[in-house]
């Protein structure tokens, strides 16, 4: 029952609202958008992440095919020491067979590129192998070998009782991977240490 000198509770409330939830609800939408547009870029920083270290293991898992080729190249091929001498010649170049020191005596020497971080001296012709058959590169990988010597203390000199030289020899073999895509940003190099006896 109302009495005729109040005022309903109703009419008072109304009479008092000033747009509060108005302010507050644009207060929390500024918030939302707020944390969604921080929530974009950390999903975006994530994707390139996880889009450069997918590139890394393609170029990666490229350089190790060329490096488990080279080593097959090795053991099928470099059979003797008459074998090394002729591959590993400068007077005689093969692509991708390099050598630290003379394979034989007075043979010249065909040193390693000047710059095995560069590109251009991996894709130049004749300077490396490159491997086929790698699937989703534009860029196959490549290998080089180098003849490092013989590997080991050598025999001890003695004329009477002279004993034949059993050192292996020795390569360094480094290879290159690229990762995906027409102008790819990814590359790994491997090297590994390769040595058989030779007769």
């Amino acid at each position: 029952m109302n009495y005729p000198g109040r005022i309903s509770a109703t009419k008072r409330f109304g009479e008092h609202q000033q747009g509060a939830a108005l302010i507050v609800s644009l207060l929390i939408l500024l918030v939302m958008t707020v944390l969604g547009i921080a929530s974009m870029g950390t999903t975006t920083l994530q994707e390139r992440m996880a889009n450069n270290n997918r590139q890394r293991q393609v170029a990666f898992q490229a350089a190790e095919v060329a490096l488990r080729a080279a080593e097959t190249f090795l053991a099928t091929n470099i059979t003797s020491a008459a074998v090394l001498a002729i591959n590993f010649n400068a007077a005689t170049p093969v692509t991708g067979l390099y050598s630290q020191r003379p394979p034989v005596t007075g043979a010249p020497m065909r040193v390693l590129l000047s710059d095995i971080y560069k590109d251009s001296d991996w894709l130049a012709v004749g300077n490396a192998v490159s491997v086929a058959g790698v699937t989703n590169v534009a860029q196959q990988p490549r290998y080089l070998i180098e003849y490092i010597g013989r590997v080991g203390a050598p025999p001890p000199t003695s004329y009477s009782n002279k004993k034949p030289d059993t050192r292996q020899y020795g390569f360094r073999v480094t290879a290159i991977g690229w990762g995906e895509g027409a102008a790819p940003t990814a590359r790994y190099l491997v090297q590994s240490s390769f040595r058989m006896p030779l007769l």
